[in-house]
């Protein structure tokens, strides 16, 4: 997995954590959703500043951005984060 898909799946995974929607995160990070979307399906080509950004809005360290074992488990995630933990409730 290239750098760029494991930035996307770690930023996804990493949002999933955090009970955040794409909207809220692109909220926070002052990013368009589009980009955001961009982002997690691995085809920005991200600036170290951006990197930064996310992991900080993410309240993780920047290098968790490049895990591999978390990249691969964000692959089983649903596309809609609000889905997804509406039916952990259930």
């Amino acid at each position: 997995m290239d750098s760029m898909h494991l930035i996307g799946c770690n930023t996804k995974y990493y949002r999933f954590q955090k009970n955040l929607t794409q909207e809220k995160f692109a909220e926070m990070t002052g990013f368009k959703m589009a980009y955001l979307s961009t982002i997690e399906n691995g085809e920005a080509n991200l600036t170290c500043k951006n990197i930064d950004l996310i992991a900080r809005k993410l309240e993780i360290k920047t290098i968790d951005l490049f895990n591999e074992e978390t990249a691969k488990e964000s692959k089983n995630l649903p596309t809609r984060v609000d889905k997804y933990y509406k039916n952990l409730k259930k």
